[in-house]
């Protein structure tokens, strides 16, 4: 039995940068972090039943009859075209599925799910891959193959784990953030992670804002760029543990997402960060694309008891969660029993 686990993220800066035909064009970075939220993958053998895909978020069985004949499709898509990437012939294999998060969610689940497929199957056809292998052949799956619109970051946040400035022009770079120990404890006392209750279809808003860079859209440019320079600042304050200065970064660059497209906010998310902002809370913004999915916040840990009183009389709900350091784990079992 093989299983893998790769972690969900959250971002603080850079979000849209990383967005194709952007970064090749003018360059994108992004700063972001993995949690402990994951999505996992279990391949192990069954009885002569052919390969099986089973979804037990959507709670869906699928039978793939012959691989030659795999049509890439459905909300099974990205499970198939790693089947066919991989080289995976027809045998009686079970392919098991679980996010801690649905799609939609603005943690990038979707890619998470990707890496750990492409994780689990190497590890099943001892096959031998790097970290940006893994990243790399996870945005071929989601962009080229199954046609999702979206960026790079995820894949890579998702495949290597932990704090993490990336570059993004014609390659990719990953820059691990050493922060120090007293800094990520004060990091987490300070965050505040909420569910709107809403999820989206991120490729419907980031769709719109390809079309409004590719004719050039001064004011959609101007906007990102200023994304793209509140990256540097954020990773300053972040390696000398400023967290006011964060949550003001992340305040600004709320102020500029949300202009680039009506569709990126909503009223709904509009009256949650209103409330949060005047209850105490530095500055937050929107995870991922927009239109629903999470929100984080900064907020002084002194205010954090009023902040959170004001939040759970919303419909939104707060997230408790912790820093992952480990991105991608892979791991095989028998009698279930660890091995290696």
């Amino acid at each position: 039995m093989f299983r893998s686990r790769a972690p969900l993220r959250i971002s603080f800066a850079g979000g849209g940068t990383d967005v194709p035909p952007y970064p090749e064009l003018y360059g994108g970075a992004v700063i972001s972090t993995t949690i402990d939220r994951y999505a996992y993958v279990t391949i192990k053998k069954n009885l002569k039943k052919g390969i099986r895909v089973i979804s037990q978020d959507y709670n869906l069985l699928e039978k793939l009859k012959s691989i030659s004949d795999l049509k890439i499709d459905g909300k099974m898509g990205i499970v198939k075209a790693a089947i066919v990437h991989a080289g995976l012939k027809n045998e009686d294999i079970d392919i098991i599925i679980h996010a801690d998060s649905s799609p939609g969610s603005g943690l990038g689940s979707s890619s998470a799910v990707s890496v750990s497929l492409i994780g689990c199957m190497a590890k099943y056809l001892n096959e031998n891959l790097s970290t940006y292998d893994i990243a790399e052949r996870a945005i071929k799956l989601e962009r080229e193959i199954v046609g999702i619109k979206g960026g790079y970051q995820d894949q890579y946040a998702s495949a290597f784990g932990g704090f993490n400035f990336m570059e993004f022009k014609k390659t990719v770079t990953v820059n691990p953030l050493r922060l120090r120990s007293e800094i990520l404890h004060e990091l987490l006392a300070s965050l505040i992670l909420v569910d709107t209750g809403k999820t989206r279809l991120s490729g419907n808003i980031l769709k719109k804002q390809i079309q409004q860079y590719e004719r050039k859209d001064v004011s959609t440019l101007e906007h990102l760029e200023v994304i793209k320079s509140l990256v540097h600042d954020v990773k300053e304050y972040l390696l000398k543990g400023k967290m006011t200065e964060i949550g003001h970064m992340l305040d600004l660059y709320w102020k500029h997402k949300k202009s680039i497209d009506k569709s990126i906010s909503n009223p709904k998310i509009d009256k949650i960060y209103d409330k949060v902002k005047k209850a105490g809370a530095l500055g937050g913004k929107i995870l991922g694309a927009g239109g629903g999915g999470h929100m984080l916040f900064v907020c002084d840990p002194d205010k954090r008891h009023q902040i959170t009183h004001v939040i759970d009389n919303t419909d939104a709900t707060i997230v408790k969660f912790n820093f992952d350091k480990s991105g991608l784990q892979t791991w095989v079992l028998h009698d279930k029993k660890v091995v290696y």
